[in-house]
């Protein structure tokens, strides 16, 4: 077959297989913990803001702290519209070893995962935990949905690993984390069959190669922002947003290789996912309410578990 014709193939049979696809979004975004003496109240709003504009109908989100939990202006706002999957945290950290009657303020799911309503039906959900000793904040939240406009299924996860960087300890401990998100994903695949995946969150992994992000790929999964039709370089860590003289936070952009600034967020896909773009959101309203952008990626559940992915 001739050159230009078989490019010509290969275009149309993109085409098709795409044709009447609908897109969806995932987005995952770090708000910042009020750890540091950052409060919620300051931050809830423009939080808020960043998620109502950028409308995803999927957000895993990350250091969801009991405060934030308890905030009237996001956690409660967002309840009309989108489905919170918290899981059933006792049951999870029995499974991570805890012993609930020394139950601390912390134990609490930081790593939710939210879908809209109106777009998404939920068919199943959980919270599994990783280390109670290391850090009872980090954990993966998973669920099994069904497009409402197609019937389409797929899993989705959040997630947020260990956030040390002491060399091999690390990165072993990151590792570790990824093969539990992977080993819960197996699970839901043996109970709803082999559905595409897209998932992510803070992956704390601060360059390429590094095991955590090894382990993904060779388990089958393409990394948003290396294989998407479009991708964005600036990295999604930006360093903490400081006060300025007029009392109030301010972020800056990420810039590649400045100190404190890395692509730390990132989403996962399998096979069944085209990823048409990934995006690092860089407004400044968003800069000023985290430490963290977010991170957004435009896919969609393709035919027949086909994969048109540019990045192949």
């Amino acid at each position: 077959m001739k050159r230009g014709l078989l490019f010509a193939v290969i275009a149309c049979s993109a085409v098709l297989a795409t044709a009447g696809t609908e897109r969806l979004r995932f987005m995952t975004f770090n708000i910042w913990g009020d750890y540091f003496g950052n409060p919620v109240e300051e931050r809830q709003d423009g939080i808020h803001a960043a998620v109502e504009r950028l409308k995803p109908d999927l957000l895993s989100l990350q250091e969801v702290t009991p405060n934030w939990w308890k905030s009237s202006g996001f956690m409660a706002k967002l309840e009309g519209e989108y489905g919170i999957i918290r899981g059933d945290e006792d049951a999870a950290l029995v499974r991570a070893g805890a012993d609930l009657s020394r139950r601390q303020p912390n134990w609490v799911n930081h790593e939710p995962l939210l879908y809209r309503k109106d777009r998404l039906r939920l068919l199943d959900s959980g919270v599994e935990f990783f280390h109670m000793t290391l850090q009872p904040e980090k954990s993966v939240t998973w669920g099994v949905f069904e497009d409402l406009r197609n019937g389409k299924r797929l899993i989705s996860f959040a997630t947020h690993l260990w956030w040390q960087y002491n060399g091999d300890e690390s990165h072993a401990l990151r590792e570790l984390n990824v093969r539990q998100i992977l080993c819960t994903v197996a699970r839901q695949k043996a109970k709803w069959g082999d559905l595409p995946v897209i998932g992510g969150g803070d992956l704390n992994c601060n360059a390429e190669g590094q095991p955590a992000l090894r382990f993904f790929e060779r388990a089958g999964y393409s990394d948003a922002g290396k294989r998407a039709d479009v991708t964005s370089s600036v990295p999604s860590e930006h360093a903490s947003p400081t006060r300025g003289a007029d009392g109030r936070y301010h972020g800056e952009k990420g810039v590649v290789g400045k100190k404190g600034h890395a692509m730390l967020d990132r989403v996962f896909y399998t096979k069944g996912i085209r990823a048409f773009r990934h995006n690092v959101v860089c407004d400044q309203g968003t800069l000023d309410v985290s430490d963290h952008s977010p991170v957004v990626v435009d896919f969609a559940v393709c035919e027949n578990g086909l994969t048109i992915d540019s990045g192949y």
